[in-house]
């Protein structure tokens, strides 16, 4: 059995990476830190989280930690959250890390 020929592509268009919306359940601590203008909104409602991730035994699990995870915590209240999360849907799109 002889092996298909496939004619060659006509037109490729490289694939674009869609940016997407930052929230404090989807977007890690790294993303929000990577992002000046969504890291400053998150300083502003929780403080602590400054602190928080210079610590030794967190840095290494910034891409793995949420805003939405220290709940569990109580390093950070629903409120503060809720704050964060609706000013974080109001960055432009163009300014957020795409993955």
């Amino acid at each position: 059995m002889d092996t298909p020929t496939y004619p060659p592509a006509t037109a490729f268009e490289p694939p674009v990476a869609a940016p997407r919306e930052l929230s404090v359940e989807t977007a890690s601590l790294a993303d929000l830190m990577a992002s000046p203008a969504a890291w400053a909104i998150v300083v502003k409602h929780a403080p602590g989280l400054k602190m928080a991730v210079m610590s030794p035994q967190l840095k290494p699990q910034l891409s793995n930690f949420t805003v939405d995870s220290f709940i569990t915590y109580g390093v950070i209240k629903q409120t503060a959250v809720d704050e964060i999360d609706a000013e974080l849907r109001q960055l432009p799109h163009g300014g957020q890390p795409a993955r």
